[in-house]
C-alpha cells in the first residue's frame, strides 16, 4: 500500500510536498555527483590551470587557452617570460589567453617560412649549443608533453632493456629506469660531475628530437634572466642606477657592459649561469690558464683549450680556471645562438631588406632580430593541435596507470588480497551464521550480544590489539597450529568419532593453539630455521586475518538464514542430505543478494585498506594499491593525483555495477511475492 494515496496526490498541498521532495533529492544528487565530475575535470588539466578548479577547463573549448597552456607546460615560466618579452610574468597564473592573439593572427606564409628558416637553422648549428624544452625536472611540475618518459624509453631500448649494464656505464645504483635521472644541461659548471657516458646518450637524445622541441640559449635571454633574479623589476634597475630603460628587454647583452653594474652581470652569467656547452675561451687566455694550472698543482701535461675537454683532469682544471679571478672577463668568447641566426639570415636573404620582406617584418637593425622562439611554437601547436589536446585530455590518466602498472606489485598485491579477503569472508561468515540459525544454540543469544558488541566499536579501536598481536604472532605457529587442526578433523573423520561438532572444534582449537605455541620453537632448535619464528608483518596474513570474522555480516546472515523456510531443510533430510549438502546447495543459492552485499563489503575494505595495510606491511614489495597512490600523492602535482583518485574508484564502480542486479533482485522479488 502507497504512503500517499492516489486520491491525496491530487491535492495542491500534497503535490507541493512531493515536488520539495524532488527538489530534494536533486539537490542531494548533485552535491554527490558535482565534486566526483570535478574531481575529473581537474584530473584533465595541468600545472597552468588546475588552480582554476572549473567544471569544464576552459581549453576545452578555447584553442588560445589550449596555446597558453602548451605555452607553459614547455618551459619555466622565467624562459617564457624572455621568450614572450612578458617580464611581468612571474608564475603561470600571470599569463592571460588573450596575450596570444596577436601571435595567433600571423599569416600562414609567415609562419611557415621563418618555421622553415629556423628547422634549416638548426640543422647547421653546432650541435653542443642544442638543449631541450619540455624536460621537467621536478615531479610536482610533470606535464603530459614532458620527454622524461621518452628519455627512459629511448635509453632503455638502446641497450635492449639491460638496466644493470646502464648502472655499470652511468656508475648508479638505479633500481628503476625513472630513477636515472636526467643530466641538467642548463646548470652551470660542476667540477664534481665529470663527463660520463650519461651525458654522451644524453646529447644523442637531444639531436634525436624534433627541432620545435630544440631549444637554444641566447646571451640576451641569460642577461635577462640575471637581471630580473637580482633586480626583480625594471623600475626598481632604473631607480637604484640612473637608467632609462624602457623594460627589461632592453637590456642586452652588447650594452650592458657599459655600466659597472653590467660588469658584474656579465661575469655572474659567464661564471655561474652559461651552459658549460656554450662556454669558450680566447686564445689569448692560454699563458693565464697555464700558470694557474702549475701554481694550483692541478696536474702535469694540462693542454689549454678553448672548451671544457672531455676528459676528467683537464675539464676540472678548465672549470676550475674559469670560476677564478685569474680567467678575466677579456678572455671569455661565449657563443650566442641569436647572433649565429642573425647571420644565418643575413646570409639566406642578402641583408636587412630581404629579412624585413620573407619574414613580414620591419626591423631597423639586424641586431632587433631575436630567435623567433614564439612563431615556431604556435607552428608546431598548429600542425598537432588533435594530439596536443588528446594528450592534455587523457595524458594525467595514462601516467597514473603507467605508473601503476610498471613501479612495484601494488596492482599485483591489491588483486590476491581481494581474492582472499572475499573467499574467507564468503566461507567463515557464512559457515558461522548457519550453524547459529539452523541448531538453536541455548547460548546463541549471548554469541550474537557478543557479535553485536564488535560493531558499537569502530575499527580504528581495535587497529593497535591487531597490530600487536601480528607483531608478536610468529608464522611458524600459525602454519603449524593450522596444520594440527586440519590433521585432527581428517583423523576424526576417518575413525567416525561420534563427538559432537562443537566440542569437536573446540578440542581441535585447543590442540592448533598447543602445537602452535610449542611446536616452531622446538623446529626452530632442531632445524637451526629462524624463519619460524619471523612475525606475520608483511605478509598477506597481516592484512586477511583480522578480518576474516566480522560480527555485523554474520549477525546479517543469520536473520536472513533465519527467514528461510524449514520445509526445504526437512525436505533436504528426508532425502538424505548432509548438512553440509545442505548449506551448499539449498542455503547459499538463496542467499545471493546477501552473499552480494557482503561481497562487495569485503571488496570495498580489501581494495581501499590503507591505514592498516600501511602499519602492518610497510616493506615496499608489500604495499597494497591505496599504500602505492598515497605515496605517489606525496610526489606528484594536483592534476596527477586528482587523475589517480579517479582510477582508483573505477573498479569499485564496477563492482557495483556488477553486483547491483543481483542485490535488488534480493530486495524487490520477495516484496512481490
Amino acid at each position: 500500500m502507497p504512503i500517499i494515496p492516489v486520491v491525496g496526490r491530487k491535492s495542491p498541498g500534497v503535490r507541493a510536498l512531493i515536488a520539495s521532495i524532488y527538489v530534494f533529492l536533486t539537490i542531494g544528487a548533485i552535491t554527490m555527483v558535482y565534486p566526483f565530475m570535478l574531481m575529473i575535470s581537474t584530473a584533465t588539466t595541468g600545472n597552468a590551470d588546475w588552480r582554476e578548479f572549473r567544471l569544464i577547463p576552459r581549453y576545452w573549448f578555447d584553442q588560445g587557452e589550449r596555446f597558453r597552456k602548451y605555452v607553459l607546460d614547455k618551459d619555466e615560466i622565467k624562459w617564457t617570460a624572455y621568450a614572450y618579452q612578458h617580464e611581468e610574468w612571474f608564475s603561470p597564473f600571470d599569463v592571460e589567453a588573450g596575450q596570444f592573439q596577436k601571435l595567433m593572427q600571423t599569416p600562414g606564409g609567415t609562419l611557415e617560412r621563418i618555421d622553415s628558416d629556423y628547422q634549416q637553422f638548426i640543422s647547421e648549428t653546432d650541435p653542443d649549443i642544442i638543449h631541450l624544452n619540455f624536460l621537467h625536472f621536478e615531479q610536482r611540475t610533470h606535464s603530459v608533453l614532458s620527454l622524461r618518459p621518452e628519455y627512459f624509453k629511448w635509453v632503455s631500448g638502446k641497450y635492449n632493456g639491460d638496466l644493470d649494464r646502464v648502472n655499470q656505464l652511468y656508475e648508479d645504483t638505479a633500481g628503476k629506469w625513472d630513477e636515472l635521472g636526467i643530466p641538467r644541461a642548463f646548470k652551470a659548471v660542476r667540477e664534481s660531475e665529470p663527463l660520463q657516458q650519461r651525458h654522451v646518450d644524453w646529447r644523442e637524445f637531444v639531436l634525436s628530437r624534433p627541432y620545435y622541441k630544440q631549444k637554444l640559449i641566447s646571451l640576451d635571454c641569460l642577461t635577462f634572466l640575471a637581471v630580473r633574479h637580482v633586480y626583480g623589476t625594471i623600475d626598481l634597475l632604473n631607480r637604484e642606477h640612473g637608467t632609462s630603460f624602457k623594460e627589461m628587454g632592453d637590456v642586452r647583452w652588447e650594452t650592458v657592459n657599459q655600466y659597472d653594474w653590467g660588469r658584474q652581470i656579465r661575469e655572474r652569467i659567464l661564471r655561474k649561469d652559461i651552459p658549460l656547452e656554450q662556454l669558450r675561451l680566447k686564445p689569448s687566455a692560454s699563458s693565464a690558464f697555464e700558470t694557474f694550472v702549475a701554481r694550483n698543482a692541478l696536474g702535469p701535461n694540462i693542454p689549454f683549450t678553448v672548451k671544457a675537454p672531455d676528459e676528467n683532469m683537464p675539464r676540472i682544471a678548465w672549470m676550475r680556471f674559469v670560476r677564478s679571478e685569474e680567467c678575466e672577463l677579456r678572455y671569455f668568447d661565449p657563443i650566442d645562438p641569436q647572433r649565429l641566426w642573425r647571420e644565418f639570415l643575413d646570409r639566406r636573404y642578402g641583408g636587412l631588406e630581404g629579412v624585413n620582406e620573407a619574414h613580414g617584418a620591419a626591423y631597423s637593425s639586424l641586431d632587433d632580430i631575436r630567435l623567433p622562439t614564439q612563431i615556431v611554437d604556435y607552428a608546431a601547436f598548429s600542425r598537432n593541435k588533435r594530439t596536443i589536446f588528446l594528450k592534455f585530455l587523457f595524458g594525467n590518466f595514462a601516467m597514473v596507470i603507467d605508473f601503476i602498472l610498471i613501479h612495484g606489485r601494488a596492482l599485483t598485491n591489491t588483486l590476491i588480497l581481494i581474492v582472499l579477503t572475499i573467499f574467507t569472508t564468503l566461507t567463515v561468515n557464512p559457515m558461522a551464521a548457519y550453524v547459529l540459525s539452523r541448531f538453536r544454540l541455548r547460548y546463541s543469544h549471548h554469541i550474537l550480544v557478543f557479535l553485536l558488541a564488535t560493531m558499537a566499536f569502530p575499527a580504528e579501536v581495535a587497529m593497535i590489539p591487531n597490530f600487536l598481536l601480528i607483531k608478536s604472532f610468529p608464522l611458524g605457529a600459525l602454519i603449524v597450529g593450522a596444520s594440527a587442526l586440519i590433521m585432527f578433523l581428517v583423523v576424526r573423520h576417518l575413525v567416525k568419532w561420534k563427538l559432537p561438532l562443537f566440542w569437536s572444534i573446540l578440542l581441535g582449537a585447543v590442540i592448533a593453539a598447543a602445537a602452535g605455541w610449542y611446536v616452531p620453537p622446538v623446529l626452530a632448535g632442531v632445524l637451526g630455521r629462524e624463519d619460524l619464528n619471523v612475525s606475520l608483518m608483511n605478509t598477506f596474513f597481516a592484512l586477511v586475518l583480522p578480518g576474516i570474522a566480522s560480527g555485523f555480516s554474520i549477525f546479517l546472515l543469520k536473520g536472513f538464514f533465519d527467514s528461510l523456510p524449514p520445509e526445504l531443510y526437512e525436505a533436504g533430510m528426508l532425502d538424505g542430505a548432509s548438512e553440509t549438502r545442505m548449506f551448499f546447495a539449498i542455503t547459499l543459492p538463496l542467499c545471493k543478494p546477501v552473499l552480494a552485499v557482503i561481497a562487495l563489503g569485503a571488496f570495498t575494505g580489501a581494495y581501499g585498506a590503507f591505514m592498516f595495510a600501511f602499519l602492518t606491511c610497510q616493506n615496499p614489495k608489500m604495499w597494497t594499491l591505496m599504500v602505492f597512490l598515497y605515496q605517489f600523492q606525496q610526489t606528484y602535482s594536483v592534476p596527477l593525483v586528482m587523475a589517480s583518485l579517479v582510477v582508483s574508484a573505477i573498479p569499485t564502480l564496477i563492482m557495483f555495477i556488477f553486483c547491483q542486479n543481483i542485490i535488488l533482485r534480493g530486495i524487490v522479488i520477495p516484496t512481490f511475492k
